[in-house]
């Protein structure tokens, strides 16, 4: 009876290391591992509880952010994805040569601008993008020798020439980041692409980040703000209902299937941006 009572406490004690082991276990695991898979669940460094973030470059600089002069400035992301070399449903020469004939007419037409509306502030940059983003024109002040620079871009369709993947959220992006350190009291940005995006980051998720204000460059001292600018989409050669979630975020969605009607409506986005630019209440 006492070897058995013995054996049993032996077996009771041995059980109940066992339990008191394995909560030190789970205690462990809470403790170190969960904080790591929370972290890991949280996303890209690109990312925040909030939503994705827009990432500016080392060299952006904030100051300009806050400087509003009574002018516009025009950001125009052009893509050059493979299908760019397709002619478009309605025929006529490759989509790309028709965009960059497309960018001379409204060259003539910023000229004009900037003729009739001198004391005004007028500033451009063109991008490219497919697979990644490519700077085709720096933000550059439209004077005489800005359209010049304009128009010789525009002279050359090899400046567009097409490959690759669509990356419109990355096109967004920097588009965002040249239009917060611009200096005008109007910032536009305008996408040409005959696709749908295939590569991250999500342009709907950039839309977010874009009108909350949401960038690596914000600091409490001196918050850079990028939900005013105003994001526009032509679809071309394309269904414009792809672009409808965009629609949705506050971004103007409109159409071109050729030449024409990509002159047309750049003319049309444009001559809304004047307009604000002309309201009462900006003068």
């Amino acid at each position: 009876m006492s070897g058995k009572g013995r054996s049993s406490g032996r077996s009771g004690g041995r059980r109940a290391f066992r339990g008191g082991f394995w909560l030190v276990v789970v205690a462990l695991f809470v403790v170190v591992a969960m904080p790591a898979i929370r972290g890991r669940a949280g996303g890209s460094a690109a990312g925040s509880a909030e939503g994705y973030t827009l990432q500016f470059g080392k060299d952006f600089r904030p100051g300009m952010n806050s400087v509003d002069d009574l002018g516009i400035t025009i950001v125009l992301a052009i893509d050059v994805s493979g299908s760019m070399g397709d002619a478009p449903a309605q025929g006529g020469e490759a989509k790309y040569i028709q965009a960059t004939r497309a960018l001379r007419t409204i060259a003539d037409y910023l000229d004009g601008l900037r003729s009739r509306q001198k004391d005004l502030v007028l500033r451009a940059a063109v991008l490219s993008f497919s697979t990644g983003v490519k700077t085709i024109m720096p933000l550059t002040t439209l004077d005489a020798d800005g359209i010049g620079k304009l128009r010789e871009i525009a002279d050359n369709p090899d400046n567009f020439s097409p490959e690759g993947n669509t990356a419109i959220g990355s096109a967004l992006e920097a588009g965002t980041e040249l239009l917060a350190e611009s200096g005008t009291i109007l910032r536009s940005l305008i996408v040409v692409t005959d696709g749908e995006n295939n590569r991250d980051p999500d342009p709907v998720e950039v839309m977010d980040a874009i009108y909350a204000n949401r960038n690596s460059a914000s600091r409490p001292e001196l918050p850079v703000s990028t939900s005013t600018e105003l994001v526009s989409f032509i679809g071309f050669d394309t269904d414009a209902g792809y672009f409808q979630p965009f629609e949705e975020k506050g971004a103007r969605v409109t159409s071109a299937g050729d030449q024409a009607g990509l002159e047309r409506s750049l003319k049309d986005l444009l001559e809304a941006d004047v307009t604000k630019l002309e309201a009462p209440g900006l003068k």
